[in-house]
């Protein structure tokens, strides 16, 4: 099959210039979801830390919600939603903070902090003197989104390698690796790999723009092909059985290398057989598929809703490998990024219509999906939602053309 899909210009070879070149105007469609996805933000906003809120009412972050926020700032600023004396003042805030946070064994950022006061908690958002470790995925995201600062924001460089510098990001490699560190109950530190098919790549290419290199980890191996509604889909073969991780494919991996990366070769094959097998399940069954991981407004409030994982289709599985099948959702985010990365593909187009004014009538913000068995809206509020939204309308309205592949 033929697909259309950006090819956008890699982060690595950015500069200040082109990340305001903005040549292909927003719509006013498109400008009335940009606004919208960067009112979570505004209302969401810390003001003691610079911070914001992962969730809608929920002062905490990782790692990778603060990535989040640094591509929605940049995003902001060049979509004009903010200006530069508005930007540099939250920037300077967050990076000030950020600069100063305790690291868990003065190694790397803790997994989780309080985003009102900047201190290390568990996900109860409750202290923790210690802390609960750190993610190598998380590091990795937000690396990713510093480079796109030091790109676009020259001025930050030296501020941003002073903090990489400051956190001993060499301890999270391991054998060409991402490994994590988790406390166990003797209260002992374990390094634990982490990152399967999808993130671990995304990861690794963060950690590679700063000069870390993990060859394991951005490879695609080990992974076997599972057939799927007629579709050869790529599958993690460390799956949670023999490694006590979930080895989910889903749509936001994908999406994130698409538009900051660029598909290319391989990977663009991977992802267009990712779509595909959504666009199959809907053939097949009528029901909208865009499925990837998603707060969700009620019990237990994290989901990942996948296309396969841990041996069965179409699961819908806590971290713990847990099913809630009752909470698939379709997702708004992996809406949004399917269609801008194939904008001539008539299902994309079809999913994205589903979500495209899935808004929060107080403005503030885009809901996380709509729940495909009950069909009412998951009125979570996310920074992830509303980050990659704005993520998505700034890479693509770049000075970029479309490219045709044959996947």
């Amino acid at each position: 099959m033929q697909l259309l899909f950006y090819i956008p210009t890699p982060v690595l070879s950015q500069n200040s210039n082109s990340c305001s070149n903005i040549t292909v105007p927003l719509t006013p469609e498109e400008q009335t979801y940009a606004r919208s996805a960067w009112q979570y933000f505004v209302k969401n906003y810390q003001p003691a830390t610079g911070f914001t809120k992962s969730t809608g009412g929920y002062p905490s972050g990782t790692l990778w919600d603060m990535g989040n926020y640094l591509m929605a700032l940049n995003a902001a600023r060049w979509l004009n939603l903010t200006d530069q004396a508005d930007f540099d003042a939250r920037l300077n805030k967050f990076l000030t903070t950020l600069n100063s946070l305790k690291l868990f064994e003065d190694t790397l950022p803790n997994k989780v902090y309080n985003a009102a006061n900047g201190q290390m908690v568990d996900y109860g958002n409750n202290p923790l003197e210690r802390g609960l470790g750190w993610s190598a995925l998380d590091v990795g995201r937000i690396l990713a989104a510093f480079d796109v600062i030091r790109t676009c924001h020259p001025q930050y460089n030296d501020w941003l390698k002073g903090i990489v510098a400051q956190w001993q990001v060499a301890r999270s490699l391991k054998d060409g690796q991402l490994f994590g560190a988790t406390v166990l109950p003797d209260n002992t530190t374990l390094l634990v790999q982490e990152g399967r098919l999808g993130y671990e790549e995304y990861a690794a290419r963060g950690y590679q723009l700063w000069g870390f290199s993990a060859p394991k980890a951005i490879a695609f191996e080990p992974f076997k092909l599972v057939e799927i509604n007629g579709v050869q889909i790529p599958v993690d073969t460390r799956d949670f059985q023999n490694t006590n991780a979930n080895n989910y494919v889903v749509s936001e991996s994908y999406i994130l290398d698409g538009i900051e990366f660029g598909l290319q070769g391989e990977l663009a094959d991977f992802a267009a057989r990712v779509l595909d097998v959504q666009k199959r399940r809907y053939d097949t069954t009528g029901q909208l598929t865009a499925v990837t991981e998603d707060n969700i407004d009620q019990a237990p409030y994290f989901l990942y809703n996948t296309v396969y994982a841990n041996g069965a289709n179409w699961a819908t599985i806590t971290d713990a490998n847990k099913p809630y099948p009752q909470f698939r959702s379709i997702s708004t985010k992996a809406a949004f990024g399917w269609r801008y990365l194939f904008p001539d593909n008539a299902y994309a187009q079809k999913v994205f219509d589903a979500v495209k004014d899935l808004r929060s009538p107080d403005d503030s913000g885009y809901y996380a999906g709509i729940y495909e068995e009950s069909k009412q809206p998951n009125k979570a509020l996310t920074g992830n939602t509303n980050g990659l939204i704005l993520e998505i309308l700034r890479e693509l309205h770049k000075k970029n053309d479309p490219i045709a592949m044959w996947v």
